[in-house]
């Protein structure tokens, strides 16, 4: 059974999703898939409980920075989204 890590996952579910164009309304709707999401929270359960190894603590690491840019990105198409309708 072949196992992809939620950091090379995640990396290449926003990279699939960039390649396709977006839309701000696109960006605000963006998720990740729940495979991701789940391997996520089984390395924070992890973490919380009994600690991590050196590579998936990397993984998490790599993982929450991802999460932060989309945040960022999602509202930076809110903003947009504000700025176009005010016009």
């Amino acid at each position: 059974m072949t196992t992809i890590s939620a950091k090379t996952s995640a990396y290449q579910e926003i990279v699939d999703f960039l390649a396709k164009g977006t839309t701000p309304e696109m960006i605000i709707n963006f998720q990740i898939s729940g495979e991701t999401k789940e391997k996520v929270a089984d390395l924070i359960f992890t973490e919380k409980n009994t600690g991590l190894s050196k590579e998936d603590k990397e993984e998490l690491d790599h993982f929450l920075l991802l999460e932060h840019i989309i945040r960022l990105a999602k509202a930076k198409a809110r903003q947009y989204l504000a700025t176009e309708n005010q016009s």
